[in-house]
């Protein structure tokens, strides 16, 4: 990426908003300002300047979201609009930056409205209904729990509203690292993110309530921001620099592109290598040998012409390979940049023997994927002994064999238990799915921004596979080819 899209989680942002007002002795309540005339500014685009008139509800919590929504209740009043404020939280709660604003406000209009029990907040919401605007500045980056009373209510009513909804830097409800909808969410259709975009704004289920994302500059100081970046980026913008640059040098050649081995295939499982092999081919690796169980070597041979075959020693059952075909392994690897092993493989016994044999002698990339991450779950302490560079690519499925949990307990913390896995083992990790993560071994995290569900189907993970060891093949660092491949 030409300029790094960092997305924060919730400690990295306060951490970043009090080095400007400690360090750099920026006013919290300028950043507040900023914060709340930015996202005026965004409502004054989405109804092409004309505020004059229209009816706006403010719904305000206690901490600094509800005091970004004073700003935002000034600026509408100032430029038109008929704005009725509404205060979720008692007035003696509110403090600090945010009191400072309420304060201002109330001065400015007699339309401040304190909603002390459900049954004024069954009043109030009539005339949310009624309104053009509602101002979700409710709920913040520090939810970490289940919505309660009465916000759980209000954010029932916003949801029911009709007029354009604009989140105050994240949807009320939502778990700011995660995406996780904390028991209710305002479903937004506009978010005013402060700064950088939230982690959990990124990630499933959490996308779906934002609607339009914009960043807005708050002024957070740049070279704070560099001394301690965030780590995790959003990756939207694939630099395809080191991939095309390559192909600038005119005397290049086949073996200037590197060479694949492909290791996979099991009886009714040819497609996956073949599939492997020739996105390998098609992102531009200069050779792809497929390693196969003898018995299968005439089908793939059917099957491939770019690709070259290689017939494997089979365990006792044809078609299927065992720690016996090791030594023609690590022999074929010799010389090789990377190495996929999984495609087809099987779970067949001695599969886990075979696997320990290679990352304990081979001292390239090899990335792992499907019945090798399956083989892989019960050794996984294996790959802190291995001589190899270790990239792994789990779907949910196949994360949660290797970590030891459950299927939903790897969705409801993607971000979390792929850098475990990174940090915990020294390994890249591509965890599969809507928003595909690569989490580096440094815990950094890129979340990709592609795909759709036309891409639910058999095979795309062994042509991942193939694109994935293309790029290493062809020598491009980890960093650049992993998030680049997905």
């Amino acid at each position: 990426m030409s300029v790094p899209k960092y997305l924060v989680t919730a400690e990295e942002m306060r951490a970043l908003d009090a080095t400007a007002i400690q360090e750099y002795g920026i006013p919290g309540v300028v950043l507040m300002e900023n914060a709340g005339r930015s996202t005026f500014q965004i409502l004054s685009r989405h109804f092409k300047g004309n505020i004059r008139g229209l009816k706006a509800a403010v719904i305000a919590g206690p901490g600094n979201n509800g005091g970004d929504g004073y700003v935002i209740a000034r600026y509408l009043i100032n430029h038109g609009a008929e704005v009725n404020t509404f205060l979720l939280s008692p007035r003696e709660k509110i403090r600090g930056d945010a009191l400072t604003n309420l304060e201002i406000l109330e001065k400015m209009t007699p339309h401040v409205i304190a909603i002390g029990n459900l049954e004024a907040l069954g009043r109030a919401s009539a005339s949310w209904r009624e309104s053009d605007i509602i101002v979700d500045a409710l709920l913040g980056t520090g939810l970490n729990a289940e919505v309660r009373s009465p916000y759980r209510e209000a954010i029932q009513e916003i949801n029911r509203a009709a007029g354009i909804k604009i989140a105050v830097d994240l949807p009320s409800g939502l778990e700011a690292d995660s995406g996780r909808v904390l028991g209710v969410a305002v479903k937004a259709d506009l978010t005013a993110v402060y700064g950088f975009r939230k982690l959990g704004m990124s990630l499933y289920p959490g996308l779906q309530y934002c609607g339009k994302i914009e960043v807005v500059d708050i002024s957070i100081p740049v070279c704070a921001v560099e001394k301690n970046p965030p780590k995790a980026l959003f990756y939207d913008e694939p630099e395809a620099g080191h991939y095309v640059g390559a192909r600038a040098n005119s005397e290049a050649h086949k073996g200037t592109f590197g060479h694949l081995l492909i290791v996979g295939g099991s009886p009714g499982k040819t497609g996956a290598p073949v599939m492997a092999a020739k996105a390998a081919s098609r992102i531009g690796a200069g050779l792809v040998t497929v390693g196969i169980p003898a018995s299968l070597n005439a089908i793939l041979e059917d099957k491939l012409t770019e690709e070259m075959t290689e017939p494997l020693p089979e365990t006792v059952v044809p078609g299927y390979l065992g720690e016996a075909a090791a030594d023609r392994i690590l022999s074929l690897a010799e010389g090789k940049r990377c190495m996929v092993l999984g495609p087809g493989l099987s779970t067949h016994e001695g599969i886990a023997r075979l696997i320990n044999r290679v990352l304990a002698e081979y001292n390239g990339w090899v990335l792992i994927d499907a019945d090798g991450l399956n083989a892989l779950a019960s050794s996984l302490d294996s790959l802190k002994q291995t001589a190899s560079r270790i990239v792994l690519t789990p779907h949910p499925g196949e994360m949660a064999r290797l970590a030891g949990i459950s299927t939903q307990q790897v969705q409801q913390d993607r971000v979390g238990i792929a850098r475990k896995i990174a940090c915990d083992y020294a390994v890249w990790v591509v965890l599969k799915g809507a928003r595909t993560l690569t989490a580096c071994p440094d815990g950094t995290i890129y979340v990709n921004s592609t795909g759709n569900p036309w891409m639910a189907s058999g095979g795309q993970g062994d042509v991942l596979s193939g694109i994935l060891g293309g790029l290493l093949a062809q020598g491009i660092p980890p960093e650049k080819a992993l998030p680049f491949g997905v």
